[in-house]
């Protein structure tokens, strides 16, 4: 049997019509985007909530090593299925191909509230709060105006365009890893030593007993954190130039450029203290330069810091909007966020998740956010990495060769094994956490889990047939 591309392939035949995109980005640009969504404000937290429950230097390095070869796992297994359906919105597309309407809907919708709305408000609020203590400005309206308003700003210049908004992404991508590395031979220099810290124990950060399993693997999860959105380019498969070479060249620069990066800034930080004294810190950089005087170098922190979080930001409505877009051009939401601009903006999906954002821009402790964010995650990109296998195995029963323009990932069998395993172990993990600690995070999650799961019953219900799915072809955007 002749083999034929999957990218062809369509769970619902009426709507290969809707609009095509014009193929805009190329390796860089795609790989900034990766870049840029994952240094944020995770990469002052995640050292110091890793040293809650890890105590040695070498234990701590480990886990960002881990992190990084977990986040090349999935890059991997990312390229294989954004070649195999370059279309907009990225893991919405292989779960609708892969189980259908139902794991689409529940996808799209979860990922607009969880990971567009409360996931760029998370950043927001932290931007918020360096602008705040770096104007001196303790009214409590002030973080979460400043908030809003770099929020505005993004969604203002990704709504101009796609272009605009990459060219943006590149440069605040450049400039935060820039300053991230800066941070990194300030802490080494003010250290005066290129070895580990001596310990010291603190009798108030004196941690409880935990399995070490257990508590490697939640120390796992902020370091994970830091390097979440590092696959959010695969979202733009539909406007990347040459995707079968471009889109995992750029997943692999990608998470290259970011293990290198945070391991030594990392190191770097075990250098100037210990991991018991890093412990519970919001910023472990403000605390190696607290002793420091007679140089702004707190104002260049907090300007440092604002910068990596506007560069998230900046991603999270250049590359994670286009899942909500997609999930309305495919009738699963509500039509006009299927809108897009002359110069390939989806304003309307813009507009929303920037409204999520501002109304979710709050404060809130950084370690409830990752366990609220990874349990949810667990069973949405579980099921990702689930569907590679259940496409290979189609392919096999339908006698189909290996399409040409689709990158296959080495071993990836035992890839999305590993990845589901550990998905799996992440949410056990926090289960059995929450359960010991008496916390309701989880039981929270698994109720709007639940509640979106009720929701698509009754969206069914009222569109039987989607929402309006565009039909009509955009004119000039079927190039590429």
């Amino acid at each position: 049997m002749t083999a034929r591309d999957p990218a062809q392939r369509t769970t619902h035949p009426s709507r290969a019509d809707s609009p095509s995109l014009k193929r805009l980005l190329g390796p860089v640009s795609v790989a900034c985007v990766g870049v840029g969504g994952a240094i944020g404000s995770g990469i002052f937290a995640a050292p110091g909530e890793s040293a809650n429950y890890l105590h040695t230097p070498w234990a701590i390095l480990s886990v960002w090593v881990l992190a990084g070869i977990i986040t090349l796992l999935q890059s991997f297994v990312t390229a294989e299925l954004a070649t195999r359906f370059p279309r907009a919105g990225g893991e919405y597309q292989y779960l609708k191909e892969a189980y259908g309407d139902f794991a689409a809907f529940f996808f799209g919708w979860s990922f607009t509230v969880f990971i567009v709305g409360a996931g760029g408000a998370t950043i927001a609020a932290a931007f918020g709060d360096f602008v705040a203590e770096l104007l001196v400005m303790d009214q409590p309206w002030a973080p979460p105006s400043f908030g809003c308003g770099a929020i505005l700003a993004v969604c203002m210049i990704n709504a101009i365009g796609l272009r605009t908004g990459a060219v943006t992404l590149n440069i605040l991508t450049l400039l935060k890893t820039a300053a991230l590395v800066a941070i990194a031979i300030g802490v080494v220099a003010v250290a005066g030593r290129i070895t580990f810290a001596p310990p010291r124990q603190l009798a108030e950060s004196a941690p409880a007993a935990r399995p070490f399993l257990e508590a490697y693997l939640l120390a796992l999860m902020p370091a994970f954190w830091a390097y979440t959105g590092a696959t959010d380019s695969a979202k733009l498969a539909e406007e990347t130039r040459d995707v079968k070479r471009a889109l995992p060249l750029a997943l692999i620069l990608t998470v290259t450029i970011l293990t290198i990066v945070y391991c030594l800034y990392n190191y770097a930080l075990l250098c100037a203290v210990s991991p018991d004294e890093m412990a519970g810190h919001r910023s472990v950089p403000a605390l190696v330069f607290r002793g420091v005087t007679g140089y702004p170098i707190n104002d260049l922190i907090l300007i440092a810091s604002a910068l990596i979080c506007l560069g998230a930001i900046s991603s999270v409505f250049l590359a994670n909007v286009r899942v909500t877009y997609a999930l309305a051009r495919d009738g699963l939401t509500f039509r006009f966020l299927s809108k897009m601009s002359s110069r390939q903006a989806p304003v309307a999906s813009i507009a929303v998740g920037g409204a999520l954002a501002c109304a979710f821009v709050i404060q809130r402790r950084f370690g409830e956010i990752l366990r609220i964010y990874f349990l949810a995650s667990a069973i949405l990109f579980g099921l990702t990495y689930l569907s590679l296998i259940i496409f290979r195995l189609r392919d096999r029963r339908e006698c189909r060769g290996w399409p040409e323009s689709v990158f296959r990932t080495p071993a990836g069998y035992v890839v999305a094994v590993v990845l589901i395993v550990i998905e799996l172990a992440i949410a056990a993990s926090i289960l059995l956490s929450d359960a010991r600690e008496g916390r309701r995070d989880s039981i929270w999650t698994a109720a709007l889990l639940a509640a979106l799961a009720v929701f698509y019953l009754i969206w069914k219900q009222v569109y039987p047939t989607g929402q309006g799915a565009e039909k009509r072809r955009i004119p000039g955007n079927d190039d590429g």
